[in-house]
């Protein structure tokens, strides 16, 4: 499903700014956790898949993997809008230039 927005261009710009803060965000997050597990997501999840959720305060991998995937979510799912709108903001005068 498509929808389309005409916004203002202030609108548009601060709509921009705060997504791409969201955006920063949730790639430090990634970051931080791949620094963590020296790792991949995919790799954690494997283990986890093969050996266990571990118990006591071994949870926390089990924790850090659902907020890991939240994050990668996130990514995939804002990332697209951010392009967006910074296109639509450039708009196709300058799109032509750049």
């Amino acid at each position: 499903m498509v929808i389309t927005l005409k916004l203002d261009d202030d609108v548009a710009r601060s709509l921009l700014e705060r997504l791409r803060g969201e955006l920063n965000y949730y790639e430090r997050l990634i970051e931080h956790f791949k620094r963590k597990y020296g790792c991949g997501l995919e790799e954690l999840e494997a283990r986890i898949e093969r050996e266990g959720v571990p118990t006591g305060e071994g949870h926390e991998v089990w924790e850090d993997s659902i907020e890991w995937r939240n994050a990668v979510e996130e990514v995939e799912r804002l990332r697209p809008v951010v392009e967006e709108l910074e296109k639509n903001l450039r708009g196709p005068s300058r799109e032509a230039v750049a």
